[in-house]
């Protein structure tokens, strides 16, 4: 099976901001800043992008295409956790399955992000079921499943028998 690395070098300017979203199909991602300056973090556990979801169809946007920033007012009346956090240079972010987030800069930096796929049960769960929603939406899913799943049958010994009957 080929490998293919995806990366993003995302430059971060002076209060610049990076939209709302999840990763596509509900990947994790590995995101570094190199700096010079610090990113402010705002993250929201997976178990909650449907609240986000609401807020966005009420404030007729779309979810998956559209640029929001949540307002974190609303975000606390809802009893939905949000995560904030300064990542300095050379601090290493990972994203979970799912999560949804958003950056703002702090000063002028780049960042490097590189989405992955963990072989676990609930990365392949959450990514079929975004790249089904995605069919739903009518935007095209990033990660072709259809074929990820032929190849992880085909040439990866499945250790773990959730993940090995999803993938059958």
């Amino acid at each position: 099976m080929k490998e293919e690395c995806k990366l993003k070098i995302i430059q971060i300017l002076n209060q610049h901001l990076q939209r709302s979203h999840q990763e596509n199909n509900n990947f994790c991602s590995v995101n570094i800043n190199i700096g010079p300056g610090d990113c402010e973090w705002f993250v929201v556990p997976e178990d909650y992008w449907g609240v986000l979801n609401d807020f966005c169809e009420k404030n007729n946007l779309n979810f998956l295409m559209s640029s929001w920033w949540p307002n974190l007012e609303d975000l606390y009346e809802a009893n939905v956790p949000v995560y904030r956090f300064i990542q300095r240079p050379g601090d290493l972010v990972w994203i979970n399955a799912g999560t949804v987030h958003w950056v703002q800069a702090i000063g002028w930096c780049n960042n490097i992000a590189w989405n992955v796929g963990p072989l676990t049960a609930f990365q392949y769960k959450l990514a079929v079921e975004r790249y089904e929603w995605n069919k739903l939406q009518s935007v095209k899913s990033v990660v072709p499943m259809v074929h990820l799943s032929w190849n992880m049958a085909r040439n990866i010994k499945v250790s773990d028998p959730k993940l090995f009957e999803m993938i059958k």
